[in-house]
């Protein structure tokens, strides 16, 4: 028999989780089960509510996976169950064997959601407005895959006294100083288009440029091109690089 399991919302590690130990205690097949996140594309019946409890996985598993749920790779899910069944089937260093096909691939998975993450916490920029509960920060992201729900705590940490909102085209949050509060996804558009601070990061941005450093291929590489549009200071960057050889040499003159 086949099964549908529905993973809603998509980056939701818990449901799958739920779903991935239910059908380890049915000894179900991972080519028996089918996965998706939109409910009315499980054609499939799902496996019944039935015991959970199953053999302690390694920790490494949990973490990995937890990054891979954010991935927009639809393969995710059907994935990490293969590996988790085959930890399960008696594999148990199979985590510490990053030459196995399935274990890289993941392994690779899990790597490009944590730089997108680590992104998102360099290259997102609020804007301030004004509703009618006082100002609140707004700024608009368009990350790589669903990982808006593991970035919150750190902008929570670092603006908890702020009232802010992060927009992006998955999902926004909203955070009143007290609750996370997850909406549907906006566009661009919704997002402010500038604030009266703006000009002074500009300027400070333009003030802190070092000429004598500039690495073209290393800027490209920290700060991608497909970031700069949501930058304020991203319309700089091209006056600051191509006057960056005349300003070192009056450096150097003074």
């Amino acid at each position: 028999m086949i099964y549908s399991i529905v993973i809603e919302p998509p980056d939701d590690f818990a449901a799958f989780r739920t779903a991935a130990r239910r059908l380890l205690a049915a000894r179900i097949d991972p080519a028996d089960v089918t996965w998706t996140d939109r409910r009315e594309a499980a054609l499939f019946p799902q496996v019944p509510p039935g015991p959970e409890r199953i053999a302690a996985v390694p920790r490494a598993f949990v973490e990995l996976a937890e990054a891979v749920a954010c991935h927009r790779d639809a393969s995710r899910w059907p994935l990490l169950y293969q590996l988790l069944r085959r930890l399960a089937d008696g594999e148990r260093t199979l985590m510490d064997q990053p030459a196995d096909t399935l274990v890289h691939r993941l392994q690779r998975m899990a790597a490009s959601v944590r730089r997108d993450r680590h992104r998102m916490t360099a290259f997102v920029r609020f804007r301030i407005v004004d509703d009618d509960d006082g100002p609140c920060s707004v700024a608009w992201y368009e990350p790589q895959h669903r990982i808006l729900r593991r970035v919150t705590p750190f902008f929570i940490d670092r603006f908890a006294s702020l009232r802010f909102s992060i927009l992006t085209p998955d999902m926004c949050v909203h955070w009143d100083r007290q609750t996370a509060r997850y909406a549907s996804g906006l566009s661009r558009s919704a997002a402010p288009g500038g604030d009266e601070v703006e000009d002074w990061w500009k300027r400070y941005y333009c003030a802190t440029f070092n000429p004598a450093r500039v690495n073209p291929k290393l800027l490209d590489s920290h700060m991608p091109k497909r970031y700069r549009r949501d930058l304020p200071e991203a319309g700089s960057i091209q006056d600051l690089l191509g006057n960056a050889s005349r300003r070192t040499d009056r450096m150097i003159g003074r």
